[in-house]
């Protein structure tokens, strides 16, 4: 039996252009180089992550996070093509999962069933779109909640949570108050069950384009501090009534005091109910603005 003919030279531009690598070499019948290809893709995508993350580089300037994935992934995809055209004519064995319904619709459907299965119970990406957490997150700031089981929310901790006045729109605030808790803010300052949090003003933070910023350090009564802006002093809910958080529920507020819609405004946010909570924030790994990252999320931690 008279071995195949070569794969064409159009399907392998179109594969490993749009789709690949790992499509690719399954489409030519390598198997092993497909799972090496698919190995160097992930550890690639995780050591971006990590130099984004940690601040070793400046994440590019790309609002669209899927468009900044295809033209950091291009050249791998141009190693790899070219690599399938210097191997197509010694290709020529077709195995099982080098039939096109397989090497092309089974990857997809692996990679979106596991997109869908991480999103759905382990991490789950969103975005920083507005200047209410800042400077926790930064606008243009994507960052990962974890999904997994979140046990007994804590005091300080950066939540994603769903709003009760739909229950669809997603949220992220600084989790303040727990039930019973006592809230009041007078002159900028809060008052937890009547002792005021110490604040201690903080320099070296840059300052949002049209965003004002008076940035100071806010300790909370187990020793966790993080970094507030109050811009302005006399701000439209510097002065409050006392807030008393119900059972099941907790109480939120902006990191960008002046400037954030959160738990203060009992008709449009209010007190969020436990079963509202998503998730804490636990790394930013991206910014479309272009942002440098470092420790936002850790509450810009002395050095």
């Amino acid at each position: 039996m008279e071995d195949p003919a070569p794969r064409g030279k159009l399907s392998i531009w179109l594969l490993g252009l749009i789709l690949g690598p790992v499509v690719l070499m399954l489409w030519l019948g390598r198997g092993r180089l497909a799972l090496i290809y698919l190995l160097a893709q992930f550890l690639l995508g995780a050591a971006v992550i990590i130099a984004v993350a940690s601040g070793l580089v400046t994440p590019p300037a790309f609002r669209d996070l899927d468009l900044a994935a295809i033209l950091f992934y291009l050249p791998f995809n141009i190693v790899g093509l070219v690599h399938g055209l210097k191997i197509r004519e010694t290709a020529l064995t077709r195995p099982w999962f080098s039939r096109w319904y397989v090497a092309i619709i089974l990857p997809i459907a692996a990679s979106w069933l596991i997109a869908s299965g991480v999103r759905e119970y382990l991490y789950q990406p969103f975005s920083a779109p507005s200047a209410g957490m800042v400077p926790g997150l930064m606008i243009g700031d994507y960052f990962f909640a974890s999904r997994i089981a979140y046990g007994e929310p804590r005091r300080g901790d950066i939540v994603v949570f769903k709003l009760p006045r739909d229950n669809r729109t997603d949220y992220v605030k600084r989790l303040i108050g727990l039930p019973g808790d006592r809230i009041q803010l007078k002159d900028g300052i809060v008052h937890l069950n009547g002792a005021a949090l110490p604040l201690t003003p903080v320099e070296g933070i840059p300052c949002l384009e049209g965003e004002g910023c008076n940035y100071f350090r806010e300790a909370l009564p187990d020793g966790r501090s993080y970094v507030i802006n109050d811009r302005a002093p006399n701000g439209s809910a510097d002065n409050t009534d006392e807030y008393v958080v119900p059972e099941g529920h907790y109480f939120m507020l902006g990191d960008n005091r002046d400037n954030s819609l959160d738990s203060r405004y009992l008709d449009q946010v209010g007190y969020i109910p436990r079963t509202n909570l998503t998730g804490p924030a636990v790394l930013i790994f991206w910014n479309w603005m272009g942002m440098r990252i470092d420790d936002r999320l850790a509450g810009y931690p002395s050095r």
